[in-house]
């Protein structure tokens, strides 16, 4: 059976005419006409609402047999999730590359504190003890607070480079 006749088929079982079948679809009794002739073929957009109208299914309507049983979709999966959920989820799959973030920002901080250093030696060319002796040049902690910013990039830095060398094994 060709999908004109089933069409017209499902159409007389309804008991609908072809005007009020093409009233329902929003398109004109020649369509209808043509269709159940073989003459010309629904367009793709109206094939769910003739469908509707005729009181079947798309797959019923198409093939001419009726489906053994419904089809099995797996289960959808909810669109909203609990955000600290996917923020767990994120940082065991990928917290490694974090652990590379933060030692790239421990030698950053490392190359500033040597930076500093190195600009205030030729600043201040004279030995640091001669200033804590009571020197006349005033007193600069910089030596102090350049030492800090080294002792904290290269902790940051090496600390990085092991959580990501944890957190890239525990991710397999």
């Amino acid at each position: 059976m060709t999908l004109a006749e089933r069409i017209a088929q499902y159409r007389r079982q309804k008991g609908l005419s072809q005007e009020t079948l093409a009233q329902q679809l929003g398109i004109s009794r020649q369509s209808v006409s043509k269709w159940e002739r073989g003459e010309a073929l629904p367009e793709t957009d109206k094939l769910p609402a003739l469908a509707q109208a005729l009181g079947v299914s798309l797959d019923t309507l198409l093939t001419g047999q009726q489906p053994e049983s419904e089809p099995s979709f797996p289960p959808a999966r909810s669109c909203r999730r609990d955000p600290l959920e996917m923020i767990f989820r994120l940082f065991r799959r990928w917290g490694w590359i974090g652990g590379l973030i933060l030692s790239g920002y421990g030698a950053l901080l490392f190359g500033m504190g040597l930076l500093g250093r190195v600009m205030v030696r030729q600043m201040f060319p004279f030995p640091l003890e001669e200033i804590m002796e009571g020197g006349s040049q005033p007193f600069f902690p910089i030596e102090i607070i350049t030492g800090a910013a080294m002792a904290a990039g290269g902790l940051l830095f090496l600390g990085g480079l092991i959580a990501a060398a944890v957190l890239y094994r525990k991710r397999r």
